[in-house]
């Protein structure tokens, strides 16, 4: 009788690595950083990888200027499957060259397709670098001062972002670290992720620690860390994005809790109705939650107008109306009015075995 035949598909093949991390996926993040200072010592470079990142959004609403990163590959795929892939080549978006080389003539220095336009970790387009000298309707604008239709046309904007465009090279190259000439290397360019929220992952994947910044809604400074040994603070809404994309367990539960912790009675209808919550359900089912709990606190109440013109008007993200509903469905049911106590004895009650308001008399 033949064999039968099995019909399963086949594992896609795993990526070669490297004999010196071959156990890596057992190993804890501090043996894998012991392992790979000890391979320094014998001339094997702790860094060996180079990130392009974007890090600044500009006046014409590119994202744009990538600057660079370096890391230890053994430890950020310790955070992540998913750089064995991209770190082990192959990969579209990774090539090896030489690590001191401009930025590549070849590839964008910006993005118009980043999908998270409101990425707080993006530096904003400073507006003094506009012409802060446009005529206004009396003849006069205050310098960084951003007014529609005064600072800057669209015509200024484009030039100051030509002549901005044209630095982004060099000025990536200067982050470049001298001790790295010559050296050739593994190099992977980014482009839905920013600077500031990369160099915290990278600190993250090294120690395990991982610092968020205040969320917008709030209107708090960023607090900037006092030593080196502090890690640096990035958004965490923007650090959940990566955790997300890369299924990085551990740092999306640290993201999701910081996130928590900073919803209150002022920001949480700012936050759910904002695109990154609609755009995420394990995000949006808690912050739904919490408004659920709390909406009929007066100041929730006297916001709620504000948020439900903003809705008919059409002008919250898709998803808003459908995000209110399901606050609506978890309010707790009405409390039933409580029964009055009836006597028999009345014409116009039931029967009962206590005290009644009605005639004053006592039953049962």
């Amino acid at each position: 009788m033949p064999a039968s035949v099995s019909h399963r598909t086949p594992s896609p093949p795993r990526p070669p690595q490297p004999a010196l991390y071959q156990n890596l996926p057992y190993a804890t993040r501090e043996e894998v950083s012991q392992l790979a200072m000890s391979a320094s010592i014998t001339g094997n470079p702790f860094e060996d990888v180079k990130f392009y990142v974007f890090s600044r959004r500009s006046a014409t609403g590119r994202v744009d200027t990538p600057l660079p990163l370096y890391a230890n590959s053994a430890l950020i795929r310790k955070v992540s499957s998913h750089f064995d892939y991209v770190l082990a080549g192959g990969f579209g978006e990774s090539v090896v060259t030489t690590w001191d080389d401009m930025f590549p003539e070849d590839r964008p220095s910006f993005t118009e397709e980043y999908d998270y336009t409101s990425d707080s970790d993006l530096e904003d387009f400073p507006s003094d670098e506009l012409d802060s000298s446009a005529d206004s309707q009396d003849g006069t604008v205050a310098q960084g001062e951003a007014q529609p239709g005064v600072l800057g046309s669209p015509t200024e904007a484009e030039e100051v972002e030509e002549k901005h465009q044209a630095d982004v090279k060099g000025k990536a190259v200067g982050n470049t670290i001298s001790s790295f000439t010559g050296r050739k290397g593994r190099v992977v360019f980014i482009q839905d992720i920013a600077y500031r929220t990369w160099l915290a992952f990278v600190f993250y994947a090294y120690f395990g620690k991982a610092s968020f910044a205040p969320l917008k809604s709030q209107n708090q400074a960023v607090d900037t860390p006092k030593t080196p040994l502090e890690p640096p603070q990035c958004s965490p809404k923007s650090m959940y994005r990566i955790a997300e994309k890369y299924n990085a367990t551990d740092l999306r539960r640290l993201a999701i809790e910081s996130i928590k912790s900073r919803l209150s009675m002022d920001n949480i209808l700012v936050e759910l109705f904002s695109s990154f919550t609609l755009f995420h359900p394990e995000i949006l089912a808690f912050e739904v939650e919490y408004l659920s709990e709390h909406l009929t606190n007066p100041e929730i109440v006297s916001q709620l107008p504000q948020w439900l013109r903003l809705m008919e008007s059409g002008d919250l993200p898709m998803g808003a109306a459908d995000a209110f509903a399901a606050v609506v469905k978890g309010l707790p049911p009405k409390p039933a009015a409580p029964i009055t106590p009836i006597c028999r004895r009345c014409p116009y009650s039931r029967p009962m075995r206590y005290y009644c308001n009605g005639c004053g008399s006592y039953s049962g």
